[in-house]
């Protein structure tokens, strides 16, 4: 996933009004408009997993 400004010029255009939108491989997600860049980065570090949840650490 990644972070993607779209108004009614760009290919493909805005599916609502003029922002940030997620990029999912070729399907733009249903969130957004974010205002900015880093807002719709954070809401996709949210969404994948922690990759070190789950993991155990090493006992001293």
């Amino acid at each position: 996933m990644m972070p993607v400004f779209l108004d009614k010029d760009s290919k493909p255009a805005a599916p609502r009004e003029d922002g940030w939108y997620i990029l999912d491989g070729t399907d733009i997600r249903d969130e957004g408009p974010f205002t900015t860049e880093v807002q719709a980065s954070l809401w996709i570090d949210d969404q994948e997993p922690d990759p070190i949840a789950g993991e155990t650490l090493p006992s001293e």
